[in-house]
Parts: C-alpha cells; structure tokens; sequence
C-alpha cells in the first residue's frame, strides 16, 4: 500500500517513512522505498 500512495504522493510517503520508520518491519519499508532513486534507498535503509 505504501508503494501506491508513493506513485501518487511522493512527499507524504516520505513524511509517513520519517514518522514511522522506527517501529515498521524491514520488508514493508524495502517494499516501500523500492521506486526511489539509489542514493535516497540507502539513505532510508541507513536509518
């Protein structure tokens, strides 16, 4: 679900990720960073 929101709203999938990013599972948060740019997955991954 995460991934459609992002494809319509980019900004608040990411506000969503920095808001939660903390307690969501590792695959739902690959599953939702997987159409961003290299630079900006890893960044996500690192946190």
């Amino acid at each position: 679900m995460l991934r459609e929101v992002g494809k319509r709203n980019f900004s608040a999938l990411e506000e969503f990720l920095h808001d939660h990013i903390q307690k969501m599972p590792r695959t739902t948060l690959r599953y939702a960073i997987e159409r961003f740019d290299p630079s900006r997955r890893r960044y996500y991954l690192d946190l």
